[in-house]
């Protein structure tokens, strides 16, 4: 049976520009000289030029890439251009027309084969700016994490939830005497065997597996008494304790004198 010959399409009544203007992807393509011969998708909602604007013009002479990244950008096309990659994904920041600064992702691919020559080059550039600024927040509070729990008095353990430890801090270490070299990626029960069984493992578990913090005050294996917080986290349990040695002496010595002054008087 003879197969069916495919006419060609009908760019006054194709839907395809329509679906391409819809979506969040600019869609750019140079020629084998750097000359726009695509701008499509996102692109002039992101950039701010229209194709008419732009096409048959050199991509350099927008000067979208910022001028920090210029470097960085130049070495990405000339591995492309030089045959080394036929596809890249890379981050820089752009410049739009109003002058806006803005982090794009572009994957870049080359297109066509022809061998000693420079090839053309098709990029698909995706706004990135918001996941940019988001991932630049979460880098600062942790940061701003790290110091206040290096600062912090009170002894602070991270634990996931297979028991493994994740953060240990300064003041943990001077209490329990473990670096933080001895104990992070090591189990909890490992590192300290002897809390098992007590009122502590008790509190941890409870506090894992139901989300609600716990607070215990008890003394450990080795004599000295801690309060010990757990509190329930997205990734496990942040454990903050501190000795509370000191404080009980004190209230036994109280409550001692307390029962000597009752025998007395009676």
């Amino acid at each position: 049976m003879a197969r069916p010959r495919l006419r060609p399409m009908d760019p006054e009544s194709s839907p395809l520009p329509e679906h391409l203007s819809a979506l969040p992807v600019a869609i750019l393509e140079t020629d084998e000289d750097g000359t726009l011969r695509t701008w499509a998708g996102a692109a002039e909602r992101l950039f701010g030029w229209t194709a008419a604007e732009v096409l048959g013009s050199h991509i350099d002479a927008l000067e979208l890439v910022h001028e920090a990244d210029l470097a960085f950008v130049d070495m990405v096309v000339d591995r492309l251009r030089s045959g080394h990659e036929r596809h890249l994904v890379h981050r820089n920041r752009v410049r739009t027309r109003s002058g806006e600064v803005r982090h794009c992702e572009w994957t870049r691919i080359v297109l066509g084969d022809r061998p000693g020559g420079r090839p053309a080059i098709l990029s698909y550039v995706l706004d990135v700016s918001g996941q940019v600024d988001a991932e630049t927040a979460a880098l600062t509070a942790r940061a701003e994490l790290e110091r206040w729990l290096r600062a912090n008095p009170e002894g602070c353990c991270g634990l996931d939830r297979e028991w493994r430890i994740t953060h240990w801090n300064p003041a943990a270490e001077r209490m329990l005497e473990r670096s933080r070299a001895e104990v992070v990626g090591r189990e909890l029960w490992e590192v300290f065997p002897e809390l098992r069984g007590t009122s502590f493992q008790t509190a941890f578990e409870e506090a894992l597996s139901d989300g609600h913090l716990r607070i215990v005050e008890d003394r450990a294996p080795r004599g000295a008494w801690y309060s010990v917080t757990a509190v329930p986290s997205g990734h496990g349990l942040n454990v903050f304790f501190c000795e509370v040695t000191g404080r009980r002496q004190l209230e036994e010595e109280l409550l001692a004198t307390e029962r000597n002054a009752r025998k007395r008087n009676a």
